[in-house]
C-alpha cells in the first residue's frame, strides 16, 4: 500500500511500533488462567478471571496515544 495515509492525526507516544507481542503474551496468559479456573472449579461456581488479574495494559510497549497537527507534521500522516 504505497499510497496509504492516516485518516485521523493520532499516533503512539513510545518508540514501539506495535503492541502485537504484548497482546499475544496477554492472551496466552488469559487462556491459561481460564483453563485453570474451569478445570479446578465446580460447574456452579465458575468465576472467570478479570483482565487486570492476568496483566496490566500500562506495561505494554506503547504508553498511549497523542493527537498532532497534520499541517505541521505531514510525514506522520503517511503509514
Amino acid at each position: 500500500m504505497s499510497r496509504s495515509y492516516r485518516h485521523t492525526p493520532i499516533c503512539g507516544l513510545c518508540i514501539c511500533d506495535s503492541e502485537k507481542p504484548d497482546k499475544k503474551i496477554w492472551h496466552r496468559r488469559m487462556r491459561a488462567a481460564v483453563l485453570v479456573r474451569l478445570y479446578n472449579a465446580d460447574p456452579d461456581e465458575i468465576v472467570l478471571p478479570h483482565e487486570n488479574e492476568v496483566g496490566n495494559v500500562w506495561c505494554f510497549g506503547k504508553d498511549g496515544k497523542c493527537r498532532f497537527d497534520p499541517k505541521l507534521h505531514p510525514e506522520l500522516m503517511r503509514k
